[in-house]
């Protein structure tokens, strides 16, 4: 009879534990959905604010790495034209055109950067060197030395040829310095 309160009472431990478990999923995974749409909302009114402080349309050149074109250039980028936002601010100028070259090649082509990929900041030194700050997604879909290579020569080539101000280009990862940026290429210095 003891044994048999003591299994029950184990039992029902063990169902409290599963219940407090999956509450607990659920809540963290309620709590991941409003930081995501809190995020959403912000880059909506990113780009509010861009379209009201903006003077028209811009067009500018962006770089993708097309594995198997048929005529790459030399560095293995293809330029692509979009249109952003014109504005007289090289910081906001930098933001849009980053976050195009995360959306990827409109065209023929594989996105480089995974949809988790956040740009944090970017800041512009007097020197010339922007500092451009990924969050750690940004390199989950980078598989090796070709894509990781193609992901920071893309985001260079596309602030450095748009934007006069920006001779060269600092890599972060979460505001802090980082010897690789997927473990294959040193970022220790800046990127021309």
């Amino acid at each position: 009879m003891k044994e048999n309160r003591t299994i029950l009472i184990g039992l029902g431990l063990v169902f409290l534990v599963v219940i407090l478990v999956y509450y607990l999923y659920h809540l963290e995974r309620r709590h991941q959905q409003a930081l995501r749409e809190a995020e959403r909302q912000a880059l909506d009114l990113e780009a509010s604010a861009l379209e009201s402080r903006s003077s028209g349309e811009l067009e500018v050149v962006l770089y993708f790495y097309k594995p198997g074109a048929i005529v790459p250039t030399p560095d293995l980028l293809v330029p692509e034209k979009r249109s952003i936002f014109q504005t007289e601010d090289a910081i906001l100028t930098a933001r849009q055109i980053i976050h195009e070259t995360i959306k990827g090649p409109n065209e023929d082509g594989l996105p480089i950067f995974s949809e988790q990929a956040k740009l944090r900041q970017v800041y512009l030194l007097e020197d010339g060197t922007a500092v451009v700050d990924f969050s750690r997604e940004a390199t989950h879909q980078l598989g090796g030395v070709t894509a990781e290579l193609s992901a920071l020569y893309s985001i260079t080539r596309s602030l450095t040829e748009n934007i006069q101000e920006i001779k060269r280009v600092k890599f972060l990862m979460e505001g802090q310095e980082r010897p690789s940026f997927a473990g294959h290429v040193s970022i220790r210095e800046p990127f021309m």
